[in-house]
């Protein structure tokens, strides 16, 4: 087994002027730092880190998370989604098998303690990446409601980093049903309407098993094999009973489960994460419903925008597949806005400051 000198990881920080805990070790926290934010997306929270971790192991590798709270003037400001991985004897820097998230600050965290924050974290990513053999890293920034490029974009620029964009696509929750509605595809308008009458549409907001074990059983049948681990299904289950998720999803006329769609959500950002439907039944709207319906249940939950997800270019590296291209159309028919997400690449190089000492134990 190979595993993280945490202690040696919290030195690394402090050489940077980075005082730091692991939210590992203080959940409650980290929580406390997300409510004190201006926008919370939901790759930020506890149980997206933990899911993403269950999914990763499911996979293989050693994974190690370093989701850390950083303090500013004796203070929690701050806190990074970040983890160390080895699978297949090459190790990454990444959130959880996702590109690394920036820090996420707290709304009166100061701007001039910000960009020194980000300073200090470029060189911890590039020092911790020196130490565990890794010669380049990426990073990502998504919509977080705020206009204009982040510190985190101009200082990584500055450094030599490459960007790239992905496109994201998104539905502004602050307005009414019916201006929402009225910027669907016009194909759709028709489509829902009709499918709301076909089949029995429920939301599924409390950690009724028997539901859920209908959902899953409905991914394995579609899917042809099992995909995931037992873990990440009921962290997911955990999310509804919670009150940070919910499933929408269609009975036909015998109750059986046709389709459904899982939704993870904060105060601020809905996410659409994973959805089965019956092949045989691919020409109509089941996802169409499931759609319209997590829109209204996320509005009636006071949620600002709902992150729909990434819309695919054939141009773009590596070049996606035809089904990756066909989803991202689905949903770009539902979308009010598509928005950059910027990818930047950091090659990692030595300095004097970085200090030598194995991350791996």
């Amino acid at each position: 087994m190979i595993a993280i000198g945490l202690e040696k990881i919290k030195n690394i920080g402090l050489s940077y002027a980075l005082s730091l805990s692991f939210r590992s070790e203080n959940p409650s926290i980290w929580l406390d730092v997300l409510n004190r934010t201006k926008y919370v997306p939901v790759m930020y929270t506890g149980e997206s880190i933990e899911f993403q971790l269950a999914y990763q192991k499911g996979h293989g590798g050693v994974w190690n998370d370093l989701s850390m709270i950083i303090d500013w003037d004796g203070k929690p400001s701050a806190v990074w989604p970040l983890s160390l991985s080895i699978k297949d004897n090459l190790p990454v820097l990444s959130s959880h098998g996702l590109p690394v998230h920036p820090p996420l600050f707290v709304s009166d965290c100061p701007a001039s303690s910000q960009k020194r924050i980000i300073k200090s974290c470029l060189d911890f990513a590039n020092s911790i990446a020196l130490n565990a053999g890794i010669a380049q890293w990426e990073s990502t920034e998504s919509f977080n409601d705020v206009m204009g490029f982040s510190d985190w974009h101009i200082e990584s620029m500055t450094r030599g980093a490459f960007c790239s964009i992905a496109h994201d696509l998104f539905i502004d929750l602050h307005r009414g049903m019916a201006e929402i509605k009225k910027g669907f595809r016009k194909s759709y308008k028709s489509l829902v309407t009709s499918g709301m009458k076909h089949w029995v549409v429920n939301v599924l907001d409390t950690n009724d098993e028997f539901i859920w074990k209908k959902f899953q059983q409905l991914h394995y049948k579609v899917s042809g094999r099992k995909t995931r681990s037992d873990d990440t299904w009921a962290i997911h289950l955990e999310d509804i009973a919670q009150q940070r998720g919910f499933l929408v999803y269609l009975l036909g006329s015998t109750g059986e489960m046709e389709g459904a769609g899982f939704f993870n959500f904060t105060k601020h950002e809905g996410l659409y994460a994973v959805a089965a439907y019956n092949r045989e039944l691919f020409d109509k709207p089941l996802g169409h419903i499931v759609q319209y319906r997590a829109i209204e249940e996320l509005k009636k939950r006071d949620v600002s925008w709902y992150k729909l997800g990434v819309r695919p270019f054939p141009s773009e590296k590596p070049v996606p597949t035809e089904k990756e291209i066909s989803i991202g159309e689905f949903k770009q028919g539902f979308a009010s806005h598509m928005l950059p997400r910027y990818c930047l690449y950091h090659v990692v190089s030595r300095s004097e400051k970085s200090p030598e000492m194995g991350v791996f134990s």
